[in-house]
């Protein structure tokens, strides 16, 4: 392999040639599902980023037992 493809963040795909020989492609890896920071559960809604404070961060029952701790004043 060639210097610039030994990296992490590309996928290695198996394809056959024209050739009849076995060869590598690297592709960019489907980036994943995002994930609340607390809960580690998938986060829902819309892909776009929500303008609430720690949107698309944490999800929203999460956000709601962080809100309700921080006004009772418990760290």
């Amino acid at each position: 392999m060639k210097p610039y493809q030994r990296t992490s963040s590309l996928k290695k795909v198996y394809r056959r040639l024209p050739s009849s020989r076995t060869g590598v492609l690297l592709r960019k890896k489907r980036p994943s599902v995002a994930k609340c920071a607390i809960c580690k559960k998938p986060l829902r809604g819309s892909v776009g980023s929500k303008q609430r404070m720690y949107g698309g961060f944490v999800c929203h029952k999460c956000l709601q037992s962080l809100i309700k701790l921080s006004m009772r004043g418990i760290s």
